[in-house]
Parts: C-alpha cells; sequence; structure tokens
C-alpha cells in the first residue's frame, strides 16, 4: 500500500498560510480570529478529503520468473549498454520534483514562522524544523564571516577583544540539512577609535 502525501499536505500548509493571510486582509488590516478560524476551517475539510483522495493501494503484479532487465550485461562480460529504463527516468524526476517541493514548503514555512505572533505556533513549527533537518542559526558571540553572516550594524566594541564579534543576532538565520537558506543579519563589534 502506497500513500502520496506531498501534494496534498503542501497544498494544505499553502492553503493555511494563505487563510492567516486572508484572515488579516480582508479584516483591513487587523486580526479577525472568526475569519481565521472559518478560513483555516475550509482548509482543514480541503485537506481531509485531499488526503482521502491521494491514498491509493497498488497490488503487486503478478509473479514473474526473474530474468535480468535487457539493458544487464550478460555474466562475465563487461558494462551494461542500451537505453536507460523508462523507471529509472521518472524515479529521477519524481526524486527532483520532491526535492524542489520540498524547498517551497521549507521557506514557506520559514516565512510564516518570522510571523507567527503566537508562542504556541512558533513553537510548534521549530518542533516541525528540527524533525526534518531545519535548524535556526543564531550567531551573537560568534566572530563575523561576510559567507555566512550579513552584516546589518555596528556597535562600537567594549575593548579590542571584541572587534569583529557579533554583538547580537537582528533576524535569525536557517540552515536545512546543512546547507544554508538564509544568513542570519546581525550587529557587529567595530573598534572603538572609528566614529559613525
Amino acid at each position: 500500500m502506497t500513500n502520496r502525501l506531498g501534494g496534498p499536505l503542501v497544498g494544505a500548509l499553502v492553503g493555511l498560510a494563505a487563510a492567516a493571510l486572508g484572515a488579516v486582509f480582508l479584516t483591513g488590516g487587523g486580526f479577525d480570529a472568526r475569519v481565521l478560524a472559518i478560513a483555516a476551517g475550509s482548509v482543514l475539510v480541503t485537506a481531509a478529503v485531499a488526503f482521502i483522495a491521494g491514498k491509493s493501494i497498488t497490488a503487486p503484479a503478478a509473479a514473474a520468473p526473474l530474468q535480468p532487465p535487457p539493458f544487464a550485461p550478460a555474466p562475465g562480460t563487461g558494462a551494461a549498454s542500451g537505453a536507460i529504463p523508462v523507471g529509472q527516468l521518472q524515479d529521477s524526476a519524481r526524486a527532483a520534483q520532491n526535492a524542489a517541493d520540498r524547498t517551497v514548503l521549507v521557506e514557506t514555512c520559514v516565512w510564516m514562522r518570522d510571523r507567527a505572533t503566537s508562542p504556541a505556533l512558533a513553537q510548534h513549527l521549530d518542533g516541525a524544523f528540527a524533525k526534518v533537518g531545519v535548524t535556526q542559526v543564531d550567531a551573537t558571540g560568534q566572530r563575523f564571516d561576510p559567507a555566512v553572516h550579513e552584516a546589518g550594524s555596528t556597535v562600537a566594541a567594549r575593548g579590542p577583544a571584541d572587534e569583529g564579534i557579533i554583538a547580537r543576532t537582528e533576524q535569525i538565520g536557517y540552515t536545512d540539512r546543512g546547507r544554508i537558506l538564509r544568513h542570519p543579519i546581525v550587529t557587529v563589534y567595530r573598534g572603538q577609535g572609528v566614529r559613525a
């Protein structure tokens, strides 16, 4: 039995984000919990229907005698020659599409995390990030590196040892399985003799 969750899950989360934005914009810039509840309710119903429709049961193919594929080398000969099987091409395309879908979903969740005003929602998103390999980057106390950090501002150093050290992180950065999604924006200590 297989269960295709990619499309319905992505659609439900994007729909939930749209519902939250709609709740803000439809009420003239303010937040109205009733509008959000109505919009979120319809998104949850849609997600449930998509989840149910997204399920498929695949029966195993009739057992056939095992034969080497036509592209496999004969025993005792060199490398295989011939066309790449269509299934292998489809698997590569499906993997590329899944990676692209995951990137869009992670970036959407980062965008939602930046705007989360509810501590419970922020905590839930942080937990989900941890489960899928997305980590927050708070660079406070590290030495400034322009390849990894983005300087937002500077402050006077308290002493020579503080020169080039990050005083605080203005906006948290994110990495996805080690790949930088967003550089943290930081405030860097600068030399005492320099005046702005």
